[in-house]
C-alpha cells in the first residue's frame, strides 16, 4: 500500500513537515509513505502549457503510483496553502481519481479548521478524489507531535492515537476502492468534470 503526503507548507523545516514526517513514521507497517514536500519542490505558478507539465513530470509520477493521500495543509490567515491549490491545477492525468484523501489543518494558535473547510471544498470535483471522514485538526502544533510517546500521560497522546486511527481508515479506503478504480464503468471521456 503507497500513500503520498502532501506537506503544503511553503516554508523550509516547517510545522507542516515535522506532522507530515510524524504520519510517516508512525504509520502501520503495512503502508509505505512518501512526502511530497512542496516548499522544496516548488512548483511554478500553474499555467496550462507543455513546459509546465514537465516540471510536474516527477510529482504526477508519485501521484499515480500512490494509493491514497494526505493533505497537510498549514492555515495562513485563516486560508488553506497556496501551494496546495497551485499543485492541485497541475493534476490532470487522473492522479487522484478515485483514491482516498486524508485532510489534516496545522495551526500555530487556536486553528487548523480554515484549510479542511476549504480543502473539502476544492480539488475534488474534477479531480475525483474521495475524502475520508477521519480526518485532523492540530492546534497548537509547536507543542504537539514531537515525540513519538503515545501513552496516556502524554500531553498530546489522544491526538497521535487519532492521527494514527486516521492513516489506517485511510489505508482500508485505498484498498476498498480498488475495484472503483479498476472498474469498466469509470468514463472520463464523457464525464471528465464533475459536478
Amino acid at each position: 500500500m503507497k500513500i503520498a503526503i502532501i506537506c503544503a507548507s511553503m516554508r523550509a523545516e516547517s510545522q507542516s513537515l515535522k506532522v507530515s514526517k510524524w504520519l510517516k513514521e508512525n504509520a502501520p507497517t503495512d503502508i509505505e509513505i512518501e512526502i511530497i514536500d512542496l516548499h522544496k519542490i516548488n512548483l511554478p505558478l500553474f499555467d496550462d502549457s507543455d513546459e509546465m507539465r514537465h516540471v510536474f513530470k516527477p510529482v504526477s509520477h508519485i501521484l499515480q503510483k500512490s494509493e491514497g493521500f494526505i493533505f497537510v495543509s498549514p492555515e495562513w490567515n485563516g486560508m488553506v496553502s497556496h501551494g496546495l491549490i497551485n499543485m492541485l491545477h497541475f493534476c490532470q492525468d487522473r492522479e487522484l481519481a478515485y483514491k482516498p484523501v486524508m485532510l489534516v489543518g496545522v495551526s500555530s494558535g487556536r486553528g487548523g479548521t480554515h484549510p479542511l473547510d476549504q480543502m473539502k471544498l476544492i480539488g475534488q470535483k474534477n479531480r475525483h478524489y474521495i475524502i475520508s471522514p477521519e480526518n485532523l485538526i492540530i492546534s497548537g502544533v509547536k507543542d504537539v507531535m514531537n515525540d513519538n510517546d503515545m501513552k496516556d500521560a502524554s500531553l498530546d497522546s489522544g491526538l497521535k492515537r487519532r492521527a494514527v486511527y486516521g492513516v489506517n481508515i485511510l489505508g482500508e479506503l485505498a484498498r476498498a476502492l480498488t475495484p472503483v478504480r479498476l472498474s469498466t464503468s469509470i468514463d472520463f471521456d464523457h464525464f471528465g468534470n464533475g459536478v
